[in-house]
């Protein structure tokens, strides 16, 4: 059975991933606008009319790259993606 990235992070670390994995694209489109002169900034556009909902967002999100910064040592995590099969012994004839 092949594992995914996915598969091999606990809750915490699946939301953290999520979280800093929109917030990346958010800034590419935010950078993109700015050269197309447009307002491509996602959470800009959906929450725009309540500033300090914005801002919450971005707390959010940048808790969650500090999560992915220094939570490094979860055992869940750590797993390996697969194990290596035992090798056969070696049969002494």
């Amino acid at each position: 059975m092949m594992h995914t990235f996915a598969d091999r992070l606990c809750g915490m670390h699946l939301v953290a991933y999520i979280l800093v994995l929109v917030g990346a694209l958010n800034w590419g489109l935010v950078a993109l606008g700015g050269y197309m002169g447009a307002n491509l900034n996602v959470v800009n556009l959906i929450f725009g009319g309540v500033p300090a909902l914005e801002r919450i967002i971005y707390l959010i999100v940048w808790i969650a790259a500090l999560v992915m910064l220094f939570q490094r040592g979860c055992e869940y995590c750590n797993e390996p993606l697969y194990t290596k099969p035992n090798p056969k012994p070696n049969s002494q004839q």
